[in-house]
């Protein structure tokens, strides 16, 4: 994908994202023109949305917020941006900018020639952002394949991120992706074979599987000497009922939204499990690990301050319910499949075992401070259950109310395939 070196100002109608352009009726095509940030990758275009003070680009309309409980609180919206097609958007901003605390994102998507409904955007980032980030921002945030998006921010003191932008995703621009068509089932046998593989290990889709394009990650293993917990997350990607065919695809778009537009050296969490029970490797060399070898850890971006002597779970959806969390109405009850939690559990008793965790046990963790979403100062001990959830070390509601419900069964699930229950 590729920017135009010009957009028209949003407050006047629609932001051009490429040729051809699909402009709303009406629109001036004279109207002040801004400069676009160059593209990213070929995965993924930018537009900035404020600058390094946080002051709205003129691709910003600014007005007061209707029925606003305070006299500063403004709604900024991008107008309606359409363009090639894409299948993720994300927002990122400066590392360091002050960020209100009430600010909320929603966006609309445009495809088959129909906008849909207004959603909330999750701007709170499951991971370590601290820690290896170079930039703050939200998850990945699924569209399934759209071309156009309208994002509008509300903030109760009237202010947004510094450099704040909107980036629009497509993994199927990525050279992995378009020489990956076929089904992994139907693929032959993976050139990078788990070399660890051993007796209680479940199938494991590998990196290539869901696209990896290899190119874009740190070269080499981020290792760690062990590993004493697991910390069980949800992704929050704006869709809980995605197809078995979209999985790759979701996937691919937490990838590059981590590495290209926040600045991650690889996939945030070790291992992504989907709602029919598909196990997916994440961050590269998850399936190697194993103490007493080269890689006795991996070394993950997925709880800040405490990705030391942790491995991350990411399971694909939102458990929140009534749709706190943001993107597709979760409901009131969001529970996980039943073949989800099965294949978590088979997950969780691999890893277990080949670590010699008590499923059922406690451990210490010791916080590395970074601030953010870790209120606990650098050299703080922990005791945490040995399978723990997000929030049991971050400020988060991650992994959600309903799947953070069924933590204690899954212990008992785990210790069970490992004989100690």
């Amino acid at each position: 994908m590729q920017f135009r070196k010009t957009i028209p100002a949003i407050a006047l109608g629609v932001v051009s994202l490429t040729v051809p352009i699909a402009a709303s009726a009406g629109t001036d095509s004279s109207s002040p023109t801004i400069e676009a940030t160059t593209a990213d990758s070929s995965q993924v275009e930018s537009a900035t949305l404020t600058d390094n003070n946080g002051k709205p680009s003129r691709s910003l309309s600014v007005k007061a917020a209707p029925k606003a409980a305070a006299q500063s609180e403004k709604v900024f919206s991008t107008g309606e941006v359409t363009g090639e097609e894409f299948s993720s958007i994300g927002l990122s901003w400066k590392k360091e900018s002050a960020v209100d605390s009430g600010l909320t994102a929603e966006t609309r998507i445009h495809r088959d020639g129909a906008w849909g409904p207004w959603q909330n955007v999750p701007l709170g980032l499951d991971d370590g952002v601290a820690e290896e980030a170079k930039r703050a921002g939200s998850p990945a945030f699924y569209t399934d394949d759209a071309d156009g998006a309208q994002v509008r921010f509300t903030s109760p003191k009237g202010s947004l991120p510094q450099d704040l932008k909107l980036s629009f995703i497509d993994p199927a621009k990525s050279p992995a992706t378009a020489s990956s068509d076929r089904q992994p089932s139907d693929r032959e046998p993976s050139d990078r074979e788990p070399r660890t593989a051993q007796a209680g290990q479940p199938d494991v889709k590998l990196r290539k599987d869901w696209g990896a394009d290899e190119s874009l990650a740190d070269p080499g293993y981020k290792t760690q000497p062990s590993i004493k917990a697991a910390l069980v997350h949800h992704t929050v990607t704006g869709n809980n009922s995605y197809t078995q065919e979209q999985v790759p695809q979701i996937i691919n778009g937490i990838y590059i939204q981590h590495i290209t537009v926040l600045g991650y050296g690889d996939f945030p969490y070790h291992f992504v499990v989907d709602r029919f029970g598909g196990i997916w490797e994440g961050r590269k060399g998850s399936i190697e690990m194993r103490p007493g070898t080269e890689i006795p850890g991996i070394l993950g971006g997925h709880a800040s301050g405490f990705n030391t002597n942790t491995f991350g779970v990411a399971m694909l959806g939102n458990f929140e319910p009534n749709n706190s969390e943001g993107g597709e109405d979760t409901g009131p009850d969001p529970r996980p499949t039943e073949a989800m939690t099965t294949s978590l559990a088979d997950l969780l008793a691999w890893k277990a075992g080949q670590y010699e965790l008590a499923p059922e046990g406690s451990t210490q963790l010791v916080s590395a401070g970074g601030g953010g979403t870790n209120p606990h100062p650098t050299g703080t001990v922990l005791d945490v259950p040995v399978i723990s959830a997000h929030k049991d070390v971050n400020v988060t509601a991650c992994p959600g109310a309903k799947l953070y419900e069924t933590l204690p069964d899954l212990r008992k699930q785990v210790a069970d395939r490992l004989g100690s229950g």
